[in-house]
């Protein structure tokens, strides 16, 4: 079986106690694999007490949150006590596997990192290399059952996307427009049956929309942080600013047009082939076209405040963003749901979002 991921994915280390947010402080609930709770079950030394006071077994494995929502064994050096009394080997899968994702197909194994870790924002966002993957052999993990067709359809089109991001032309906005209507036609092509061999080309004639709703609408999800909503409600006093001083905002800050470009083909390697076991791409590629859209605008705002953005910001900003989106489960199903119900979710309306 092959493992396949983007060249940067072993650039990963954690940076434990470097971390300004370390993942440990999200609040979210941290499960433990069976495996693992039996093992910290019957652990008897010094640190088994600490284990057995902080670890609820019997409903469904986890840690017991502190009422900041802390993980227990985060120590004051922000390091984990159960990493260094126990080993790495010893941490449960989750602590081991994050910010890594993984996606099982027959004989492949897709993986990458995550933009909710600081750590992997910066490799990702700042990789100035076109985007390609490194294959390693591993040993054979099973896969749910799929059509082979659509696998092999939807893998061309992927790479045909991200081709066209990664070429020499700088026009992210563009390109993002162009490549919704790409979408929406190969999403036709799924319904119906007919996977035909569609291009990406030039939309013209797309009436400019606004991000306000778009905004408004993703305030109103659950929020892991409480200050979330407020933060993307705030920004909106600056959308006119956004509206007439854009250009100035890219002329003097040229790196974020990587950064985006970055963004974008990760939510494609990270969502499209998805589409594989619930034949559903353009709700995905509308996600990766928000998130461009919104992350743009929030670059902006930090801006327009600061009068100055940096590198930091942006990785602050996409890291904020992904782990409010990307990683409540309840938030992405509610994104996907409504991206066919809301008008402002519509691919023409979102199209509009990338027009000049």
């Amino acid at each position: 079986m092959k493992q396949r991921a983007p060249s940067y994915y072993n650039e990963f280390k954690c940076i434990a106690g470097k971390c300004k947010n370390n993942c440990c402080k999200a609040g979210w609930e941290i499960n433990i694999d069976t495996e693992t709770a039996n093992f910290y079950k019957n652990v008897k030394n010094d640190f088994s007490k600490k284990l057995n006071e902080n670890i609820d077994i019997e409903n469904g494995p986890h840690f017991i949150l502190n009422k900041n929502g802390i993980c227990p064994f985060l120590n004051s050096k922000n390091l984990c006590e159960i990493y260094t009394n126990l080993g790495e080997k010893n941490m449960c899968q989750i602590c081991k596997d994050h910010p890594r994702f993984y996606e099982w197909f027959n004989g492949i194994k897709e993986c990458g990192i995550g933009l909710c870790c600081e750590e992997a924002c910066r490799i990702i966002i700042t990789n100035k290399n076109k985007f390609s993957i490194q294959e390693t052999e591993i040993p054979l993990e099973k896969s749910d059952n799929y059509d082979e067709t659509l696998y092999s359809y939807l893998l061309n089109c992927r790479e045909k996307i991200i081709n066209y991001l990664d070429n020499s032309s700088n026009n992210i906005k563009e390109k993002t427009k162009n490549i919704l209507w790409y979408t929406h036609t190969i999403q036709q092509d799924i319904d119906y049956d007919l996977l035909d061999e569609e291009e990406i080309f030039e939309i013209k004639n797309v009436q400019k929309t606004s991000l306000k709703e778009l905004i408004l609408f993703l305030s109103e999800l659950n929020p892991n942080d409480k200050n979330w909503p407020n933060y993307l409600k705030n920004s909106l006093d600056f959308y006119n600013d956004f509206l007439n001083n854009y250009d100035e905002f890219k002329s003097k800050n040229p790196e974020i047009n990587l950064y985006l470009k970055n963004i974008s083909i990760y939510f494609l390697w990270r969502y499209f082939l998805k589409g594989t076991f619930d034949e559903e791409v353009l709700s995905k590629v509308k996600l990766m076209a928000v998130s461009i859209a919104i992350l743009e605008f929030l670059f902006f705002y930090e801006w327009q405040k600061n009068k100055k953005i940096t590198l930091e910001n942006c990785i602050e900003i996409t890291r904020k963003y992904s782990e409010e989106i990307e990683y409540s489960q309840e938030n992405l199903d509610n994104f996907f749901e409504e991206s066919y119900n809301l008008q402002f979710l519509d691919t023409e309306y979102l199209m509009g979002l990338f027009v000049k």
